[in-house]
């Protein structure tokens, strides 16, 4: 239900898409400069060792005859290659650590979470009143809270992708380099993120309607747990649907695909997450214009 009610107001509001490019574009814009420092250094080597040619050449020979059997020969091949440029020189390797903590993880996590709450205000308005708010407005007279929502959010969810990154890396470890390896760590991360996205699918709607950002966390896992089977079941089956869509677009667009998919992407787990919060609480909101009264 929740999927489908979040892809009716979606389709119905498709603005809130190109308001959230032109966000991303904009912080995805400053988060590249501040990146400068650290990019040009490792890009260079990575020039130089043909990391750049072997990714081109990867993804080329997926439309050969070995199809994808070709394309993860190939990313492999690359990681070999960007793993012996790493060995070879400890100052780039520092480099690459500190620009992954301090720009990778910190400011891309917290500048592009700042929409969060801008965005869920502007939704909440919408289905609890049909109200039209915009998110340019929102985003400063929100500023504030949006700040420490998006500061405690790094914080969960930076914890929870270490976590992650353990358990695909101890998955690695135990099957080997096989064939079933891409498929059995795609699987994994597929489900770890739909839990991700379960637990805190709530926290933005219980922080703007009054909880405030530790409760709103608090209460959202609360609702988590309490309708655990219909929350989890909407959010592995939407991670995965985004996941094969997304995949599919950016390999046979070359990348040019991810100026809609990302958008797109975050504004429609945005509304699963608005949609949630209404259907577990039990309040009525309107779709597309028209009120709907969730089940009990």
């Amino acid at each position: 239900m929740a999927f489908k009610n979040a892809l009716k107001n979606l389709v119905a509001h498709f603005g809130v898409v190109w308001s959230l490019l032109l966000y991303i574009t904009v912080f995805a814009a400053l988060i590249t400069g501040l990146s400068l420092p650290f990019i040009l250094p490792i890009a260079r080597a990575f020039g130089e060792a043909g990391v750049f040619d072997g990714i081109r050449a990867a993804f080329s020979s997926l439309f050969g005859e070995d199809g994808w059997n070709a394309l993860w020969n190939g990313l492999y091949s690359v990681y070999g290659e960007i793993a012996g440029v790493f060995k070879a020189n400890d100052t780039l390797a520092s480099l690459t650590m500190a620009f992954l903590i301090f720009v990778a993880v910190i400011a891309f996590r917290f500048f592009l979470g700042l929409y969060a709450i801008p965005l869920a205000t502007v939704l909440d308005g919408r289905m609890s009143c049909n109200a039209s708010y915009g998110l340019g407005g929102k985003f400063f007279s929100t500023l504030w809270l949006s700040a420490r929502f998006s500061a405690a959010k790094m914080l969960v969810t930076t914890l929870y992708d270490v976590a992650l990154a353990l358990v695909i890396y101890g998955l690695g470890r135990l099957i080997g380099m096989t064939v079933a390896l891409p498929f059995v760590l795609m699987l994994a991360l597929l489900v770890l993120v739909a839990l991700r996205s379960s637990l805190m699918s709530c926290w933005a709607a219980c922080t703007v309607n009054g909880d405030g950002v530790i409760k709103g966390f608090a209460r959202s896992v609360k609702l988590c747990f309490k309708h655990f089977g219909s929350i989890y079941s909407t959010y592995l089956v939407t991670s995965f649907l985004v996941m094969a869509v997304g995949l599919f677009i950016t390999v046979f667009t070359l990348g040019a695909g991810l100026i809609i998919v990302l958008p797109f992407a975050a504004a429609y787990f945005a509304y699963i997450d608005i949609t949630e919060f209404y259907n577990k609480t039990g309040r009525r909101y309107y779709i597309d214009g028209v009120v709907f009264t969730p089940p009990v």
